[in-house]
């Protein structure tokens, strides 16, 4: 039902709006089954429609796990391990998960973590108010902040404590 209208929508709006919404940006599956059901569309019904929007080129996981991979590494500085968490979390296969992961080259990707670290790292000296750390323990609360920090955004422990070993 539409909820300005409280009408029910007919086969070709549903289509339509469905369309526009894939057509938008890329989409998984999910995020098209939490949009027919808020358009109160029935489950079985709606399977039908995903299926058709699947045939017409509307709706591809595979495009989407690329798109999404690729967004959320270059635009929001995420590691794998996060990327990986949130295409899980949208019902996403393991291999196409993989596939996704490897469009990230490892020479792009340790530059992203090493800006990251450099960036927090200048933060962190700031509000600590030193300038110079002579000291380069890892377990100093500070390199501990950084440490996390690079975790959060979903970056692997080995990784990110070598990359701070390097460029520190």
């Amino acid at each position: 039902m539409d909820k300005r209208t409280k009408k029910t929508l007919s086969e070709v709006a549903i289509m339509l709006r469905v369309r526009k919404y894939c057509a938008l940006r890329e989409r998984s599956i999910r995020e098209v089954e939490k949009k027919l059901s808020d358009l109160d569309v029935l489950e079985d019904r709606a399977q039908l429609i995903i299926e058709k929007l699947k045939a017409e080129g509307f709706l591809n996981e595979k495009r989407y796990v690329s798109a999404y991979t690729r967004g959320k590494f270059r635009n929001k500085k995420w590691g794998k391990m996060r990327i990986e968490m949130e295409l899980k979390r949208q019902g996403i296969g393991k291999d196409l998960l993989e596939n996704g992961l490897k469009e990230i080259e490892n020479t792009e990707y340790l530059e992203a973590l090493d800006k990251l670290l450099i960036k927090k790292w200048k933060q962190v000296q700031a509000k600590a108010g030193k300038s110079d750390y002579s000291e380069k323990d890892l377990f100093t609360p500070e390199m501990q902040k950084l440490v996390n920090y690079a975790m959060q955004k979903g970056f692997e422990y080995d990784i990110v404590i070598d990359r701070v070993k390097k460029i520190l």
